[in-house]
């Protein structure tokens, strides 16, 4: 830990995706499955008509709002723009004489989100692939002005039946939110720390429902607290309400091809899990916000067992080691 000072992270930061059209997804690694091979082109707009932009068939929805995708093109007349007949958004990715290169479809995405900037709420800028670093083959969209909440979103393919010929793309990720807190230095954040490990709320299910046995007897078999304070409220409602600043999840991000992100370790629990509730592809996107009710797959559940400080050579840095200890069930 430092002063804010030396390190800051209060500023909000915006998520970002990738789309490579120089890779299908799912192919990265054989370089001959380009998404702008040939034979690639042609299976996307078979059937196409030249400037037809309403027989485009495959598109590409770039967050959560599906007015915010944009047509796959035959066109000789225009690489992207606005169809009003269609009222489509598109990008040209064969001039009807040819399929066009990567780099002249990203070029033409990258324009297109910059010309309606206003309209997807996205920024974009053109940048070598990520896989093997060919020039200027893949677009960065950049949420604006969305912070943590844009990590909720990623580019998908409504239109595809499958995943053959979707260009490689990662999902959105990096979104943070900015603090209202005032600059702290590292002694600040070590003392509250400290103290919310020693002090916390944690008032678990059977103080919640009155006496242990008694509540959770009349949870188990009603399905209702017997404590007037809660009313008529399920046990899932007003054990919610134990959790005050008792650290009771850790999250930890890993990069996953099958989601095509940075993902978070997830800790499923119960007697009614199956074999496909325990894949990767169930794992949240890094930047999920935990909140303790029913998100299993958002982090990994627990508690603190220990933790150690240490100032380092008396300036104001701080070293930290906190042992976690998963648990499934804090009673």
């Amino acid at each position: 830990m430092t002063d804010d000072q030396l390190y800051s992270s209060d500023l909000q930061a915006e998520a970002s995706a990738t789309i490579d059209f120089s890779r299908i997804q799912g192919e990265v690694l054989d370089s001959t499955l380009r998404f702008d091979n040939t034979d690639v082109i042609n299976a996307l707009v078979d059937g196409v008509s030249n400037d037809a932009i309403d027989e485009a068939k495959h598109s590409i929805q770039f967050n959560n709002n599906p007015d915010h995708q944009i047509y796959l093109a035959r066109s000789s007349s225009a690489n992207q723009g606005f169809d009003s007949g269609s009222s489509r958004y598109y990008i040209t990715i064969h001039n009807n004489t040819a399929a066009r290169s990567a780099a002249d479809i990203a070029a033409s995405l990258t324009s297109l989100v910059g010309t309606y900037t206003g309209t997807f709420a996205l920024t974009a800028s053109t940048i070598n692939s990520p896989i093997d670093n060919t020039t200027n083959t893949a677009v960065v969209l950049t949420q604006v002005n969305k912070g943590a909440s844009g990590n909720m979103s990623q580019p998908t393919f409504p239109t595809w039946e499958t995943v053959q010929g979707k260009p490689y793309h990662i999902s959105y990720s990096g979104g943070r939110d900015s603090s209202s807190s005032t600059n702290k230095s590292a002694g600040d954040k070590v003392a509250e720390l400290y103290a919310v490990l020693n002090n916390s709320n944690n008032g678990g299910g059977g103080a919640l429902l009155g006496t242990p046995l008694t509540g959770l007897a009349e949870t188990l078999t009603s399905g209702r607290a017997s404590n007037s304070n809660y009313g008529s409220s399920n046990l899932i409602e007003a054990a919610d309400l134990k959790y005050g600043d008792y650290i009771i999840a850790i999250q930890i991000p890993f990069s996953s091809n099958v989601n095509s992100n940075e993902s978070l370790f997830y800790m499923p629990t119960g007697g009614l899990m199956a074999t496909t509730d325990k894949t990767a592809d169930n794992a949240a996107v890094a930047g999920t916000k935990y909140t303790g009710t029913g998100d299993e797959y958002t982090a990994i559940k627990g508690a603190v067992a220990n933790a150690t400080f240490v100032q380092l050579g008396g300036e104001p840095l701080y070293s930290y080691t906190i042992n976690f200890a998963p648990i499934d069930w804090i009673f």
